[in-house]
């Protein structure tokens, strides 16, 4: 017979499966998301900006060309860029998740949150830069948390959250 600290003590094993399973979430679908999320963004930034100038049928055409184009030719490109800080946060989150067992927005968007910054300051001087980098590293940053966002929720919803016991505890928000 086994007494309450036993049952206590053992925590369900985590599985291979769904440490790969959370990763591959992260590296399949973070790099679109963030080229959307740039897209998104710079394409608003070029719409307010040219509102005050022109029409609104000729900066909503422009602005349509422009997702368009940053879509199609963007996608490619985020997989190469986008590929290893993606692999990176889904690590974070599935060394997470076998830890404590709990996949983590604060982990997700932590993760982000630090290789966005490291991203921006690669590209230019966070003090120093003109307003045209300025924009891009708030695309940069923005990118990053919307991926990491947006694949946390997916991999929740895939892998769900774990049953809630009331002797170990398990499945609290932690």
């Amino acid at each position: 017979m086994t007494d309450i600290g036993q049952v206590q003590d053992s925590k369900p094993q985590p599985s291979v499966g769904r440490f790969v399973g959370i990763v591959a979430v992260f590296v399949a679908l973070g790099p679109p998301v963030g080229a959307l999320a740039v897209t998104l963004l710079l394409a608003g930034l070029g719409l307010g900006s040219g509102l005050a100038a022109d029409g609104w049928l000729d900066q909503g055409r422009f602005a349509l060309g422009v997702m368009l184009l940053g879509i199609v030719f963007g996608l490619p490109i985020s997989y190469i860029v986008g590929t290893a800080p993606a692999a990176l946060v889904g690590l974070a989150i599935a060394a997470w998740d076998a830890r404590t067992g709990n996949i983590s927005l604060y982990v997700a968007l932590g993760a982000a949150l630090v290789l966005g910054v490291l991203a921006a300051l690669r590209s230019a001087g966070l003090v120093s830069a003109s307003e045209g980098e300025r924009a891009a590293q708030i695309a940069i940053l923005l990118a990053h948390l919307a991926a990491a966002g947006l694949c946390w929720f997916l991999a929740r919803a895939i892998f769900g959250r774990p049953t809630v016991s009331s002797i170990s505890g398990m499945g609290k928000n932690q």
